[in-house]
């Protein structure tokens, strides 16, 4: 639930995009053995060009947050 407003921002609140980012992700968990789905593995994910451009990573405001 911690990662609901990055996947939001991420995507541009855009449920094709979400369902590319999720399924990416996973894929590239199981390839890679780890089994899990972590910020650095969405991170990796290209997504298409309206979620990329939208998605402006904002600075870390305390520990914990994204």
């Amino acid at each position: 639930m911690r990662l609901v407003p990055y996947l939001h921002a991420r995507t541009a609140g855009r449920i094709g995009s979400l369902a590319r980012l999720v399924k990416q992700a996973a894929i590239t968990a199981l390839i890679d053995g780890t089994e899990r789905i972590t910020k650095t593995t969405l991170d990796a994910v290209r997504l298409d060009h309206l979620s990329e451009q939208r998605y402006r990573p904002r600075a870390r405001t305390k520990p914990g947050t994204w």
